[in-house]
């Protein structure tokens, strides 16, 4: 139980943090780098800088954390939830999706469907839904990929 617990710039690199209850404690500018954080409570917590690269955040409860400049490169989110996260457009997060991705060609493929950029758009402008219903994370999650591989292909274009 680390709920509160002040370590500002510690070095906690590669730390095993499972399931830890740090709700509110201040981790800011602290290395968390490979940190395994799988499930830990870090609702309400001050990650302002922190070094989260390559860190196992998988079903971690980040609601309400201060992400402002952290670094999550590398860092494994699955599951994690995001919501309500304070500044987290501020953060370094990667783009990840729980459906597996790929460009082929001209064709962008999330999960089991293919479709070319107009595609995409049409479906994105439309009231059209698979199984992920509109406005959920996951739905989301599947847009800011669709988005990403996008820009990467106008590039390659360019």
């Amino acid at each position: 139980d680390l709920r509160g617990a002040n370590l500002s710039r510690a070095d906690l690199r590669g730390a095993d943090l499972r399931g830890a209850d740090l709700r509110g404690a201040n981790l800011s500018r602290a290395n968390l780098s490979r940190a395994d954080l799988r499930g830990a409570d870090l609702r309400g917590a001050d990650l302002r800088g922190a070094n989260l690269s390559r860190a196992n955040l998988s079903r971690a409860d980040l609601r309400e954390a201060d992400l402002r400049g952290a670094d999550l490169r590398g860092a494994n989110l699955r599951g994690a939830d995001l919501r309500e996260a304070e500044n987290k457009d501020l953060a370094y997060i990667p783009i990840h999706c729980k459906w597996s991705t790929s460009i082929k060609g001209d064709l962008i493929q999330i999960g089991c469907k293919e479709k070319t950029i107009e595609e995409w758009n049409l479906f994105f402008s439309s009231d059209e839904e698979y199984t992920t219903k509109r406005g959920t994370d996951d739905f989301k999650q599947i847009q800011a990929v669709y988005l990403a591989y996008k820009a990467y292909l106008e590039f390659l274009k360019s």
